[in-house]
């Protein structure tokens, strides 16, 4: 049975890999920090001698590092946090699992694009627009350079299971209407929300691709294309609420720039012929209504 190491365990995507490689058959370890609870490890990852103890006693088989500081607004705002997390934490456990010959996936972001030019393949030229775009896109190419198996996983915005409707960037777009705290929502960036267990399959079927040069880079995406206006007005209908109450933005209003639209090819996996897809407004339904009811 193959050990996998997941950081960033109480998360929304770490939660998913955790529960979807355990229904695989795999020896899963989670890590966690603030949130962590039994069986989930507390590590602070950011106390490298500690991490390798950790790993030296562990000694995993595939590392997955899902922990980031991924809001772009509080990454603009604390660089020497985000550089912390995204940077020196992805640099060490890059070396470590190159150490310990792991298989090592780094999950990325489409944040790396400016959006001014998609659809994007896995070679495209990186220019992000905000901090953690730029931390994301230093983040890949440390990783790249540390081991030529090690491999980075590019996803667009996620949502899944959450455990408050203010987990997700998706998600909390329903609590805002339920609570009528925003009528008017972005019109103007377009996203391509994914499952967070649609990239935890994804991920479990190429842990068990046999070709030994599977490293590199991945797209990993949807591609159903939504604003958050357009999502609001799903959940609206949703909550019976009159959809014409809610107004949309036609230009970029957040502190942090962000890109238009960053669609992501996933030319690699169709390759592999690995596709693991649901439609968009079903399953957003199915994330946010057990929570809209209380």
């Amino acid at each position: 049975m193959r050990k996998v190491l997941i950081t960033g365990a109480t998360g929304l995507l770490g939660r998913a890999l955790m529960r979807i490689f355990n229904e695989n058959g795999f020896d899963v370890i989670g890590t966690g920090f603030s949130r962590a609870q039994s069986p989930i490890v507390k590590l602070d990852l950011t106390q490298h001698k500690t991490v390798t103890q950790f790993l030296n006693e562990t000694k995993p088989d595939i590392i997955i590092h899902a922990a980031a500081e991924r809001k772009p607004d509080v990454c603009e705002n604390n660089h020497v946090h985000t550089k912390a997390l995204n940077l020196s934490v992805t640099e060490h456990l890059s070396q470590e699992a190159a150490r310990l010959n792991a298989q090592f996936f780094f999950i990325s972001t489409d944040y790396v694009f400016d959006g001014k030019t998609p659809p994007y393949t896995e070679t495209d030229t990186l220019n992000p627009l905000n901090f953690y775009g730029e931390t994301k896109a230093q983040g890949e190419q440390i990783v790249l350079n540390t081991c030529k198996t090690h491999t980075v996983i590019r996803v667009p915005v996620l949502y899944g299971q959450v455990e408050t409707l203010s987990e997700s960037a998706i998600t909390v777009i329903a609590h805002q209407v339920k609570q009528r705290s925003n009528n008017a929502h972005d019109n103007w960036a377009i996203r391509y929300p994914t499952h967070v267990d649609d990239i935890a399959l994804t991920l479990v079927d190429l842990c068990q691709v046999t070709n030994t040069n599977i490293g590199g880079i991945f797209h990993v995406s949807d591609n159903q294309a939504y604003t958050k206006y357009q999502i609001a007005c799903i959940a609206a209908k949703q909550l019976e609420i009159d959809e014409t109450t809610l107004s949309p933005i036609n230009e970029p209003s957040q502190v942090a720039s962000r890109p238009h639209n960053c669609a992501l090819q996933d030319r690699r996996l169709k390759q592999l012929n690995i596709c693991h897809s649901r439609p968009f407004e079903q399953a957003f339904i199915a994330c946010v209504q057990p929570l809209l009811t209380h």
